[in-house]
């Protein structure tokens, strides 16, 4: 079945692109030259997975409706309010009820990474995006769908996508995962938030660069 191929290329780029980059770092004690090599081999996973979602294609239940690429930049861009609007909510859930330090340790690495190595953020606002919206969303929560109820495919799919962040804000990840799987489900096409992704990692970026 095309269901099951598409989720296991899509998933068997990223686990080898992450695998790589990991056992790079061990290996190469050279930033530079680790640091290079992981953008580019995650740069060209990405796209690699784009070109695996035409050669083996699967219209999950999320994708069957009407969509262009107007409605995709449309949603896309409407999605960057709508996450930084989720992410301050659940921030102040976190910070007043949780107790928890508003701190990121996710964006406090990629800032000190970008000092030394500015070229980092293709990765940040590439590869990264990407592959994460064609895992997380595409794979565990459109194709997911199809075995699941869409709404336990989302939960799922969101609380893995705030495991893998590992960040302790485990709420804020878990919501702008269900965010990003609306925007999804609304557009009926992964370039919406993977444009949504791209461009809030960028405004994060250049909103905390001193």
């Amino acid at each position: 079945m095309n269901i099951r191929r598409n989720s296991l290329f899509l998933l068997l780029t990223y686990l080898i692109v992450m695998l790589f980059s990991s056992s790079l770092f061990s290996i190469i004690k050279d930033s530079m030259l680790s640091f290079t090599s992981v953008i580019f081999v995650s740069i060209f996973g990405a796209f690699l997975m784009f070109f695996i979602n035409k050669k083996v294609p699967f219209e999950n239940y999320i994708e069957l409706g009407n969509k262009s690429l107007k409605k995709s930049l449309l949603y896309g861009i409407f999605g960057v309010a709508l996450v930084f609007v989720v992410q301050e909510l659940t921030l102040l859930v976190d910070t007043y009820l949780l107790h928890q330090s508003t701190f990121s340790e996710n964006t406090n690495q990629i800032l000190t990474i970008l000092t030394h190595y500015p070229y980092y953020l293709l990765y940040v606002i590439i590869a990264a995006p990407i592959m994460e919206e064609f895992i997380f969303r595409k794979v565990f929560f459109g194709n997911l769908s199809t075995i699941i109820k869409p709404g336990g495919a989302a939960i799922f799919s969101s609380i893995l996508f705030s495991v893998a962040h590992a960040d302790g804000h485990y709420l804020t990840y878990s919501c702008l995962g269900l965010t990003l799987s609306y925007i999804y489900y609304k557009s009926h096409d992964i370039k919406a938030p993977i444009i949504t992704h791209s461009l809030m990692n960028l405004i994060i970026i250049l909103t905390q660069i001193k």
